[in-house]
């Protein structure tokens, strides 16, 4: 049997992702998630290429050589040990080559806080990336950036006072932040920030009790940005769909138990976010087709613009809404936009 040329080609571009650093030039390692969004598009094996011949040339960084041995006996004594990273993804490539990887990332999980916050929820979407390429360098890479980066937030709500929706839990964090400035110059620091904050903690609410929570948080997270497209609410865009990905391949019991720290999560990056301005949209239901919205986002360099269309293909296609076909032409647009006026410049 012929095997898939982009599947092929995108094996082979993990796998030389590997000596790349989990950090980049002003960013983290975006370009394995950007790869497998590409792929999943529909990209050429040309077009998976030349994106990686660009982020090389343009962004990454050549990963450190590793001179120590993580045992995976003892890998969560390197939790928040960010240069850790490559002993961390080498043990649990290891581990993966022996046990499989759902084993591996369950044992992982069971055994640390989880913390989707981590790299501004990079390390999540990069997990769950891995997993639907079946990679198992990136799902190394990505439970390694779970735990050498490790962010949790740690607050504790109570049981008995629980969010009506799941906007209703957003806005309450939001309005317990109110207008302060929250400080930081990245997600992360920003996340960091709230985390810390009383206020936030005794504005965290449980999450509303219902057996759809993942989809209740895709939809809120797709309007939200619809009405604001800030860059920290895409991240709980993106993030809402890798955190779907991942907790499909668990255990139910253990995908439950997990559920509140992506919740508390999310409650979080929109504390930081406080309210957003609103932006004039145009009528969700225009005219758009999304052979075009892919064409254009298979053309950008962006791999925020990429990842966002992707995703909003995915939900799409499970839960269909106006609004995943609308917020990705706009995104595909402004990239255009911005295209065009550099190539004028």
């Amino acid at each position: 049997m012929r095997k898939d040329p982009v599947k092929l080609k995108l094996n082979e571009l993990l796998d030389a992702n590997a000596r790349f650093d989990l950090m980049a030039r002003g960013t983290t390692n975006h370009c394995p998630m950007a790869l497998v969004a590409l792929a999943g598009m529909g990209a050429s094996p040309a077009r998976l290429q030349e994106f990686f011949d660009m982020w090389e040339r343009e962004y990454a960084l050549s990963a450190p050589p590793v001179d120590t041995i993580v045992s995976r006996h003892e890998w969560s004594r390197q939790l928040g040990n960010a240069a850790a990273f490559g002993a961390l993804r080498l043990c649990f490539l290891d581990w993966i080559a022996e046990a499989g990887a759902v084993p591996v990332i369950a044992a992982v999980l069971k055994e640390v806080p989880f913390a989707p916050a981590t790299q501004a929820f990079h390390a999540l979407i990069r997990l769950a990336y891995g997993i639907e390429a079946a990679h198992a360098g990136e799902i190394a890479s990505g439970l390694a950036a779970l735990i050498s980066s490790h962010l949790p937030i740690e607050a504790r709500f109570d049981k008995a006072r629980t969010a009506d929706n799941v906007e209703a839990g957003f806005d309450k964090v939001v309005r317990a932040i109110d207008d302060s400035v929250v400080q930081g110059n990245s997600i992360t620091s920003r996340l960091r920030a709230v985390a810390s904050d009383v206020r936030f903690r005794q504005a965290v609410l449980a999450p509303p009790a219902t057996v759809s929570l993942l989809d209740d948080l895709a939809r809120a997270t797709i309007s939200a940005y619809w009405r604001s497209p800030d860059f920290t609410v895409l991240h709980t865009v993106t993030a809402t769909h890798a955190a779907r990905i991942l907790l499909a391949e668990l255990p139910d019991a253990l995908a439950e138990q997990l559920l509140p720290g992506l919740w508390i999560a999310l409650c979080a990056a929109y504390a930081t976010v406080r309210s957003p301005a609103k932006v004039e949209t145009d009528s969700p239901d225009a005219v758009v087709d999304w052979d075009d919205v892919c064409r254009m986002a298979l053309a950008s360099n962006d791999d925020h613009v990429i990842k966002l269309t992707y995703t909003c293909l995915c939900e799409e296609r499970r839960n269909p809404s106006p609004l995943y076909l609308a917020s990705a032409a706009r995104i595909v647009r402004l990239d255009l936009e911005k295209q065009q006026r550099r190539i004028a410049k």
